[in-house]
């Protein structure tokens, strides 16, 4: 791996991690940030090393666990955080959130209903087909997801309609709390998926300076053949499902499988492996303090941004029953609680 290459990947990962730490460590006992966040710490490489070979004109359609792309896509961060906010100069007004996470002026959009975006980025890469558009589109699932039906719909009328799509599957072992080995008799994702005659590619192991050549191969095959491929990479989120409380209170999964995955963690492993050149000291502390800064300037930011008001939600013309709950809220000055899927805010 070239050192641009590695600096680059470094940079990526260190960012979003810092990113999702900030949050996580601002969110309580603030309490202001009034939406569910679903975290990726553990899951930060796939999109670290795919910002490397992104173009402004190709798209990307992401589950709930969505931070990652998004920075990486070229998203603002000052906009993301004012989302989680709920203020008005947030990537979607306010109004998101952060499973919600969209922006099409940089071709990203995340959420739906689970496997939803899977499905729409099959019409967004046949528009692209049709239109003789020079982009791609991406998309991102989790093992979970897999699981749905209409994913296997969305992966045959890729594969017969030959659209310029890159499959992306996480598989970090569980859905919500829920181990793969408690949900399917064999997990075999990839068997499934070559039923529809998709080209697939597993990556997975401590490998990490593979992953990049293996990543860049799939994007290349998809821009030059303009058809779909499908990548399952092994990956383990070390936070909760959707937090920032803990939820190994459950005990859903071993302990010592967490340790033996925090061991593997990709940050570590760059940040190791950069300064194991002396000379790159003072390049690894230039790029943490310029993101640390970024992220203090984000926050402080969001902080002193205007609400929303009423016209500004009502301009944005969503459907009368949307505007109807939210005339609601605003007559009632109601505000929404933070009760996250079990999670409540501190102190519980």
């Amino acid at each position: 791996m070239s050192q641009n290459n590695l600096l680059k990947v470094y940079k990526n990962i260190y960012y979003i991690r810092s990113v999702q730490e900030a949050i996580a460590n601002n969110y309580h006992p603030e309490d202001k940030m009034r939406c569910p966040i679903h975290f990726c710490f553990g899951q930060e490489l796939m999109p670290s090393i795919l910002g490397l070979f992104l173009r402004k004109e190709d798209a990307i359609y992401s589950h709930h666990r969505s931070h990652g792309y998004f920075l990486v896509k070229g998203g603002s961060l000052k906009e993301m955080i004012c989302e989680f906010y709920g203020k008005s100069n947030g990537t979607n007004g306010g109004l998101a959130g952060s499973q919600e996470l969209s922006c099409s002026r940089i071709n990203f959009n995340s959420g739906t209903i689970l496997s939803g975006a899977f499905a729409m980025s099959v019409g967004d890469a046949y528009a692209k087909k049709i239109k003789k558009d020079k982009g791609i589109t991406i998309t991102v699932i989790g093992d979970g997801g897999m699981e749905e039906g209409i994913v296997y719909e969305s992966l045959n009328l890729a594969s017969l309609k030959k659209v310029p799509l890159l499959f992306i599957c996480e598989n970090n072992l569980y859905s919500t709390h829920t181990r793969v080995n408690e949900r399917v008799s064999v997990n075999n994702i990839l068997e499934k998926v070559k039923q529809f005659g998709l080209r697939t590619k597993k990556i997975s192991g401590l490998n990490y300076d593979s992953y990049i050549s293996k990543i860049k191969n799939e994007i290349n095959f998809v821009r030059k053949n303009k058809v779909p491929s499908f990548i399952e990479i092994d990956t383990y989120r070390l936070g909760p499902h959707v937090g920032p409380e803990d939820d190994d209170h459950f005990f859903f999964r071993p302990i010592t499988e967490k340790n033996n995955w925090k061991k593997k963690d990709p940050v570590i492993f760059y940040r190791n492996k950069i300064l194991s050149n002396t000379k790159n000291k003072n390049k690894i502390l230039r790029i943490e303090n310029k993101i640390n800064k970024q992220i203090k300037e984000a926050f402080k930011y969001a902080r002193n941004s205007n609400y929303p008001t009423l016209g500004e939600v009502l301009k944005k013309n969503y459907s009368n029953s949307f505007s109807t709950v939210v005339k609601f809220f605003y007559k009632n000055e109601s505000l929404l609680s933070t009760k996250q899927e079990k999670h409540l805010p501190k102190p519980y």
